[in-house]
């Protein structure tokens, strides 16, 4: 089940530019402190004093330092999103693994912050929540489906059993590329998906 209640999550509303560079502005500095300190040791004033940005300007769009962390986290699957090509490689893609696979390559010492911190699970269920919403919507935008097992599901489960994948090579520290793991991820998708009587798939 996701953590969001734990978490206590405002979701923050479409914004004008100069509100939008306050809230990227406090979730950098929010992730340039976890790199520095413990998670639970993180102040809002001090994400406020490292972002340069005032408490009434924090206030009216968060509630505390984890909302901060979801909204740059959702930020960054909406990004990685966007990055996805639905038309590259052969088959449909579902899922910005590749794209996932690089930026966690990038992000070991941040990785290693939430993971001390122990934060990192709490993360990992908000990517299975941001993933199924991605693979949600590209499954649903499959023609000529008829499927009996709802969409909402399907992704679900496929969204989990990603973070698994990826939970997998990084406790074994085995190798492989982001578009080995995404090619690897969208082989077991398309059969799972081809079960599910979502077709055509490819």
């Amino acid at each position: 089940m996701s953590n969001k209640s734990a978490l206590n999550v405002r979701k923050v509303a479409p914004a004008d530019p100069r509100i939008a560079r306050s809230t990227r502005a406090l979730g950098a500095a929010l992730v340039e402190l976890m790199l520095e300190e413990k998670f639970d040791n993180i102040t809002v004033q001090s994400i406020l004093d490292r972002a340069d940005v005032g408490r009434s300007t924090f206030y009216a769009h968060f509630r505390n330092k984890h909302d901060v962390l979801h909204t740059s986290y959702e930020r960054m699957f909406g990004w990685l999103e966007q990055q996805m090509d639905v038309s590259a490689g052969a088959g449909v893609r579902i899922a910005p693994v590749a794209e996932f696979a690089a930026h966690l390559a990038d992000a070991e010492p941040l990785l290693d912050a939430l993971r001390t911190s122990g934060q990192l699970q709490q993360i990992s269920e908000l990517g299975v929540d941001f993933l199924a919403g991605i693979i949600e919507r590209h499954i649903r935008s499959i023609p000529g489906s008829n499927p009996p097992v709802p969409a909402s599901l399907v992704a679900r489960m496929l969204a989990g059993a990603l973070m698994q994948m990826f939970e997998w090579f990084g406790e074994r520290r085995a190798s492989a590329t982001p578009a080995q793991m995404d090619a690897m991820f969208h082989s077991l998708a398309r059969t799972w998906l081809l079960r599910a009587s979502y077709e055509p798939v490819s």
